[in-house]
């Protein structure tokens, strides 16, 4: 025997499969969409530590840049020590020199004048007037 549904019965279980049909496709779009956002997050994200890595490549630059630059900065102030030093060393010898120089033109001075004081004068220079 083949039995089979009533009419109305038949028209609601297609009825009923039509909207569990609908519904599964919802369902499917709604996951489609979820997994198209989600695709899109991972794209940014992606972009994003592109863009990361980028800036901290440059900054990465920057720094051996700076360290190279502050070395031969260092260089540079180590060597103008020196020279400051060496350059010091000169005027010390120099204004020792000039004293050594002010100091003997100061006793031949002296000696001069003490010289020219303790000569006897000549007895024919003591007359009477």
């Amino acid at each position: 025997m083949n039995e089979q549904p009533p009419p109305d019965a038949a028209a609601h279980d297609a009825a009923g499969a039509r909207e569990r049909f609908d519904a599964a496709r919802r369902r499917l779009r709604a996951a489609f969409e979820a997994l198209d956002a989600a695709i899109s997050r991972r794209a940014e994200r992606a972009l994003e530590q592109a863009d990361q890595l980028a800036e901290y490549s440059a900054l990465q630059d920057d720094r051996s840049r700076l360290a190279l630059e502050l070395d031969a900065a260092a260089r540079r102030a180590r060597a103008l020590e020196a020279a400051n030093l060496e350059a010091a060393r000169r005027i010390e010898r120099a204004a020792a020199a000039v004293r050594a120089v002010l100091t003997a033109d100061t006793h031949q001075s002296e000696r001069s004048a003490y010289a020219g004081a303790s000569t006897p004068k000549h007895p024919s220079s003591f007359r009477e007037s």
